[in-house]
């Protein structure tokens, strides 16, 4: 059966398909403002050379914690990181020092590039734990739609083989990693709106697909996608899913009920919340 282009944008372009998604982006900048209020935190540190390799950090209490790195969404085009400092109130409680990262966006950087950065900037996490608050030995790493995707190309088995592996990440250096309504597969990318400004090209789609060129086996992974997002997206974290679990990656694969591709990060603002559990079991911090 042949798909319409509208129907394509449907599926692959959430802003279509979620009417109030500016609701939700209203709401997480409010719960961040007071994140920022309640707890500890320093901010704007730099991990790269560019204006937007910067990033913030809620210490635990106890020095040493686990460390976990979030990573926002917004198609590589927009949103910052100051919209997500109310995941440390799901995490910092249980003892996790959290950070939350920002990186380049298109169209002033070319996507390729975004995720070269990004995996560089994971990796001076890793050398800089302790620094921050955090044990390099437990680091974990969540991301968001294109935080998701971001994550997944940082942990690619042949990640850094271009430059001879100079910023690659170390094999389990991110012990876990929990991936919140990724995408993973850029070719249907191509044929959207929002390409205007990602400016992703076809001979693009290769390099910076992670179904191309999937995590390495090293680090546990947890997949979840919301069960009111499109099929389409729904089908790119099921897939993926499987090929990691093929590959013997251990992998879970979790649908939250009810959940479309902005309220789902809903389930991340508390402890207790849905969410939040899966990330703090893949930090390993008990839950009480």
């Amino acid at each position: 059966m042949s798909v319409t282009p509208d129907d394509h944008e449907w599926q692959y372009n959430p802003r279509h398909s979620v009417p109030d998604f500016a609701r939700h982006a209203e709401r997480a900048a409010a719960l961040s403002r007071a994140a920022r209020e309640r707890n500890a935190g320093r901010y704007d540190i730099a991990y790269g050379d560019s204006p937007l390799s910067t990033l913030d950090v809620f210490p635990a209490a106890a020095p040493g914690a686990p460390l976990h790195v979030f990573l926002h969404g917004g198609y590589w085009r927009g949103r910052d990181k100051a919209d997500y400092s109310y995941v440390a109130d799901a995490l910092v409680p249980r003892g996790v020092t959290t950070v939350v990262m920002n990186y380049d966006l298109c169209p002033a950087a070319p996507l390729p590039e975004i995720a070269r950065r990004t995996r560089e900037g994971l990796r001076w996490i890793h050398r800089n734990a302790a620094s921050l608050g955090g044990d390099p030995d437990r680091l974990t790493v969540s991301g968001h739609s294109a935080g998701a995707h971001l994550v997944a190309m940082a942990l690619a088995d042949d990640a850094g083989a271009d430059d001879a592996g100079a910023d690659r990440l170390e094999d389990g250096a991110i012990k876990a990693a929990v991936l919140i309504s990724g995408i993973y597969e850029l070719a249907p990318v191509l044929d959207i709106t929002v390409n205007e400004t990602i400016g992703l090209r076809p001979e693009m789609v290769d390099g910076v697909s992670p179904m191309r060129h999937p995590p390495s086996t090293a680090t546990a992974l947890t997949v979840v996608v919301g069960s009111a997002e499109t099929p389409a997206w729904i089908a790119q974290s099921r897939d993926f899913a499987t090929l990691c679990r093929g590959r013997g990656s251990r992998c879970s694969y979790h649908t939250l009920a009810g959940e479309d591709h902005f309220s789902i990060m809903a389930r991340m603002e508390k402890p207790e919340d849905a969410l939040s559990r899966l990330v703090l079991e893949a930090a390993g911090a008990a839950n009480e």
